[in-house]
């Protein structure tokens, strides 16, 4: 697993951008349970209120290449090379194989009078020598704008599309004789008032999504869902590097099959505190309730705790320690009412010298299927290590594991990907 390419539950919006260990990845690495995309306006919000980059896309550590027009053009390619023991996460007859994953990203970033622009487009193909069935090809394209107006009021946007799949196995509908694809129409809006130092700040957020599976129509067609979300935060400074801030966020699915009792709507209550205490510390915790109420008749919605957590330690320029929980709720991917998720994350990412560096990580993650007795606990691990043999060229060696206990013995696996990874830029 690629800890470079996981995907978080920070959203965009935030500045702590903290890779999870058990979350899905383009090479079939995909979690114990839990929803193949995630909500839009659902985020944590960052600590630091005067972060440069609020919905448009982050360049790294990538050299631009800068046209006559004055727009900055930052390509990058991704290769992996490796062996996945379990494609399909089953508890038996499991499918072996090697894979090779290619994934090309080209970011455009335009910057005209404080504002920034910014257009995405990747692609990510993985191929499996032993199971070509399961081969899949995943997109993304997205622009998106950064507008500041004054000193207090700034506002960003976004529109895209993602184009994805299911990996077979990485939920409980019937395994069909390809991954089901879908595609995911995404807008996101956010307007923030408030000076980073002020002793206020208000932020508001809008996300819509209509995702359309493609293809398994007998299987899948119940899954395709329209959400339109809402969220709603308030900070107030009690110290020089501390604030304290209370949050409601709404999102209403709703699904398009007659025959689907999923329709519901998800709120979410906290109140929390963010800081940026020392040089070495930063971070945002969160701890409140959240509901699940379906509009079916009889079906059972959830109304308990939640928390999210976010703590960033830097004891050295060159040393990052990552801790993150969170417990949340999703929609059912095919097998009970809802799921309900409890995970932490401890990530360590270390630079040895100039040149090489490692990453590990390990997470936990506990599943309640609601409406059924189903737990599943899964633990994972993770190791990198990367070495820079030129400014613009590293190499790697990445390791993942995933054991998933259940109590239905049939849905426990276990599962290992080693890969010999590349990333190339300007």
């Amino acid at each position: 697993m690629n800890l470079k390419y996981v995907s978080v539950f920070v959203a965009a919006a935030s500045t702590l951008a903290v890779p999870l260990v058990f979350a899905q990845t383009q090479t079939g690495a995909q979690p114990a349970s839990g929803p193949a995309y995630q909500l839009s306006g659902t985020s944590i919000s960052g600590s630091n209120g005067s972060s440069d980059i609020m919905l448009t896309a982050p360049t790294g550590d990538a050299a631009p290449y800068k046209t006559e027009s004055g727009i900055y053009l930052y390509p990058t390619v991704f290769v992996g090379m490796g062996y996945n023991d379990n494609l399909q996460s089953s508890a038996t007859n499991q499918i072996q194989s090697n894979l090779i994953t290619v994934a090309p990203k080209l970011i455009a970033e335009l910057k005209r009078k404080g504002d920034r622009y910014t257009a995405l487009a990747s692609v990510n193909n993985t191929n499996y020598t032993n199971s070509s069935p399961d081969n899949a090809t995943n997109s993304e394209f997205k622009v998106a704008g950064d507008n500041y107006f004054t000193s207090r009021a700034r506002a960003a946007w976004s529109l895209g599309q993602v184009r994805s799949t299911d990996p077979r196995g990485s939920n409980n509908r019937p395994i069909s004789s390809e991954p089901d694809r879908w595609t995911s129409n995404n807008a996101q809006g956010l307007i923030v008032y408030g000076a980073p130092e002020a002793q206020g700040r208000i932020e508001v957020d809008l996300g819509s999504q209509n995702k359309t599976y493609d293809n398994n129509r007998v299987n899948t067609a119940i899954n395709d869902v329209s959400t339109n979300s809402f969220g709603s935060r308030l900070f107030y400074r009690i110290g020089t590097r501390s604030l304290v801030l209370g949050e409601y966020r709404n999102a209403k699915a709703d699904y398009g099959s007659a025959l689907s009792k999923e329709d519901n709507t998800d709120q979410r209550y906290y109140v929390g505190l963010t800081w940026d205490a020392t040089a070495a510390t930063t971070g945002i915790v969160k701890l409140g309730k959240m509901t699940k109420d379906f509009g079916a008749a009889g079906r059972d919605g959830f109304n308990g705790e939640s928390w999210e957590a976010t703590i960033r330690w830097s004891p050295l320029t060159y040393s990052v320690v990552d801790f993150e929980s969170k417990r949340s709720i999703a929609d059912a991917a095919g097998f009970g009412n809802y799921q309900l998720t409890s995970g932490t994350n401890v990530t360590w990412q270390h630079r040895w010298n100039q040149t090489l560096s490692t990453r590990a990580g390990v997470g936990l993650l506990k599943t309640d299927f609601g409406g059924t007795s189903r737990t599943d606990n899964a633990t994972n691990f993770g190791l990198a290590v990367d070495y820079s043999l030129l400014r613009w060229l590293k190499i790697g060696i990445d390791w993942s594991l995933t054991d998933n206990s259940s109590s239905v013995p049939t849905s426990a696996f276990k599962r290992n990907i080693t890969m010999m990874t590349l990333n190339a830029s300007l």
